[in-house]
């Protein structure tokens, strides 16, 4: 558990004299805490410095770069209105947040972060915005000899290291952060704080638009799950965390399943052969490969046969030829002459085989050329694009680039193709650079594919080539003993000898890989085996944590969601959804047991959506083991949602005692829209006139008039 106690800007000014010092103090309560002003840039800046002091500007919708995370006010300068009316800028010279917090051991630390040290490096990057010191005390406490440590911040590890601000934050709270799987890392790592508070901080501008809408990007499978399932200390946390390294571990034993079966095919293409009951996709049964075959064209006659049948075959024969002697060119010559023509017409069936072969392969080598050619093209073509968008200022893009040239802002006329009747629809640079990046990964796939294609084709082109060779000296043996004298040793007798030996050793090497290729697979398929049998144990006792879900929903709905005005749905249509899609979330359902669920916020007006946020959020606060207490919720009245409700909310958020709720408002807003009959106004004085303050809630005024920032 976390709780503020205190939030204290400094700034020291070139103007100021003495040891005057600049910014706010303010001072957090158990409960209900309202920091509430008319002036919107002052609570967005009270709201930044929680943000920044805890290390969660990712957070915020300006992004994670600390320089965009907080106003120039408390970086650069500010301005202060004298009683006159005069108004003084001040230029920032340091500026720093102290934060001090409580957890629920008692313990009480200090955190301190420069916003602006005047520690800068050549390229302007501040060197100490990255270093916090945490004061083990109150602020008031600090002093010299008083016990610090510096931390550092938004930095590899800073979730694990011991010297990780994240890593003390959490050990502070009292949270033991799980590991999850993380697609950007080595297989796993921390569920990150970041990821855990945008379930407890709802900035104003972003933060209404989705339940935990500020998630920043760490990698993490279904981070949003994730952070429910820690919060709610779900067990299918951990066991959805090993599903998903089993998971992982799946893929990779697929994609090694996938590359000795393409060995194999590369082995088929070799001998001109195919492959026979090999699976379609991996099994666990290491059994199912015990009849996978390799059968090649016996080209004796004109059958195909298994590998190993065929290498049993030619090595019987060709011990049979190493048992007698080599026949005379005498005794050979009838054979031969039947063999000339023989190879004659084998030669001339082949040839025709082998230029339809050569021609396809030049077709799609061709092709792959041309289409290579054309993603150059497409890539100059969308490296322009961007340069130009970069050349040419934003508001001649927002107006019309299309009549001026785009490098000498020349006017350039349409007229001839006016006159023509021609009519060209005309894109924005970012819907050029759209269709050329589509453009180029369509391309890319293409150019993939068809190098596949090519290579096992280049490999059928070699057994081509090969076997043309063969005829071809063949041929010329046999020619040339027709003329040679009887009695000399025929050159045709050893030609087949060393051919047929030759053949055998083909053969017995082509067996031996895809024996060792079919060993390599039943190895994968056992690996396989021990993987379904772990997805099948992940299975366990869901009994507990469907009755911490069953509890969740029912606090949500009838202690939240409907009290606080909920109207665009009944209370039997909305259910947090148990399974897959949408899971943890609430959705509409026709009943509890539909497979159709539907998002909530489709179904749902704008105002209704908003009153969801806030029932989900408080549903967690209260009944959540691991949440850590605290809740801030940035101008809630967003999306005309109606003051009754706004005043639930405030009654509400008053009754949770043991927890600390920071609403940050405004004093007077317009809720209703445009065109209604009757305005609905939000005054804060009403929306909590039924409550006691110091009991129920305390309050932060805002000045009226001025700003926020004033002399400490």
């Amino acid at each position: 558990m976390i709780k503020l106690n205190r939030l204290r800007l400094e700034i020291i000014s070139s103007d100021n004299t003495g040891n005057d010092k600049y910014g706010f103090d303010i001072p957090f309560h158990s409960g209900l805490n309202i920091i509430a002003g008319e002036n919107s840039k002052g609570k967005s800046t009270i709201g930044s410095c929680i943000y920044y002091a805890l290390g969660m500007e990712e957070l915020l919708e300006l992004g994670a770069l600390n320089e965009k995370a907080l106003g120039k006010a408390v970086k650069k300068e500010f301005e202060l209105t004298a009683d006159d009316g005069t108004v003084t800028s001040y230029k920032v010279l340091f500026s720093r947040i102290y934060l001090e917090i409580q957890n629920h051991r008692g313990e009480i630390a200090t955190i301190s972060r420069f916003i602006n040290s005047n520690d800068f490096d050549i390229k302007g990057n501040d060197q100490q915005t990255k270093k916090v010191r945490i004061y083990h005390c109150s602020f008031d406490d600090i002093g010299p000899g008083g016990r610090s440590t510096p931390l550092f911040m938004r930095n590899h590890r800073n979730n694990e290291d011991d010297y990780g601000f994240y890593h003390w934050l959490a050990e502070f709270i009292g949270l033991e952060i799980p590991e999850v799987l993380n697609t950007s890392s080595k297989g796993r790592s921390p569920l990150y704080m970041q990821a855990i508070f945008t379930a407890i901080f709802i900035e104003q501008t972003k933060g209404w638009s989705d339940i935990m809408a500020t998630m920043p990007y760490f990698g993490i499978t279904r981070p949003k799950e994730k952070v429910f399932e820690f919060l709610l200390q779900l067990k299918e946390l951990e066991v959805a965390t090993q599903r998903d390294f089993v998971e992982r571990r799946e893929k990779q034993i697929t994609h090694k399943w996938d590359l000795a079966t393409n060995r194999l095919d590369l082995l088929a293409s070799e001998f001109d052969g195919v492959l026979k009951d090999l699976p379609d996709s991996i099994t666990g049964d290491p059994d199912l490969l015990k009849t996978v075959s390799l059968f090649v064209l016996d080209d004796a006659d004109n059958i195909q046969k298994t590998i190993s049948s065929l290498h049993g075959k030619y090595s019987a024969e060709l011990a049979g030829l190493l048992a007698t002697p080599v026949k005379k060119v005498g005794e050979n010559k009838s054979h031969i002459r039947e063999r000339l023509e023989e190879l004659y017409g084998l030669q001339q069936d082949f040839m025709k085989k082998y230029e339809e072969f050569d021609v396809a392969l030049s077709v799609q080598k061709n092709q792959h050329e041309n289409i290579s050619k054309h993603l150059s093209v497409i890539t100059r073509e969308l490296s322009a694009h961007k340069g130009i968008k970069n050349v040419i200022e934003d508001s001649l893009i927002v107006s019309d680039v299309y009549d001026r040239c785009p490098t000498c802002n020349q006017s350039v006329s349409d007229d001839l193709m006016k006159e023509e009747g021609v009519t060209i629809e005309k894109y924005t640079l970012d819907e050029n650079i759209s269709y050329l990046n589509g453009q180029s990964d369509m391309i890319k796939r293409s150019i993939s594919s068809l190098a596949e294609v090519i290579a096992e084709k280049e490999l059928m082109r070699r057994y081509y080539l090969n076997k043309q060779r063969q005829y071809e000296e063949e041929i010329k043996i046999i020619l040339r003993e027709l003329i040679e004298d009887d009695r000399d040793y025929s050159d045709t007798d050893s030609l087949n000898r060393v051919r047929l030996e030759k053949k055998v050793n083909d053969f017995r090497y082509g067996q031996q890989r895809f024996e060792r290729y079919i060993q390599v697979l039943k190895e994968i398929a056992l690996e396989y085996q021990d993987v379904l049998r772990q997805k099948a144990g992940l299975e366990g006792s869901k009994q507990e944590d469907l009755r911490k879900l069953d509890a969740f929903e029912a606090i949500f709905k009838t202690d939240y969601l409907f009290p606080f005005g909920y109207s665009s749905n009944q209370a039997f249509n909305i259910y947090i959804q148990k399974n897959e899609p949408f899971k943890y979330f609430p959705v509409f359902k026709t009943s509890s047991t539909s497979d159709l669920p539907q998002s909530i916020k489709t179904n749902s007006s704008a105002s209704d959506f908003v009153r969801t946020i806030w029932a989900y959020s408080l549903s967690l606060l209260v009944n959540a083991p691991n949440h850590p207490g605290l809740l801030l919720l940035d101008e809630p009245g967003q999306h005309s949602v109606k003051s009754v409700s706004l005043k639930t909310l405030f009654e509400k958020t008053a009754a949770i005692k043991n927890r600390q709720t920071i609403i940050l408002t405004s004093f007077q807003k317009v809720l209703s829209r445009p065109g209604e009959a009757q305005e609905d106004r939000m005054d804060l004085q009403d929306l909590i006139a039924d409550l006691t303050e110091r009991t129920d809630y305390h309050i932060y005024r805002l000045p009226t008039e001025g700003k926020s920032i004033n002399i400490l």
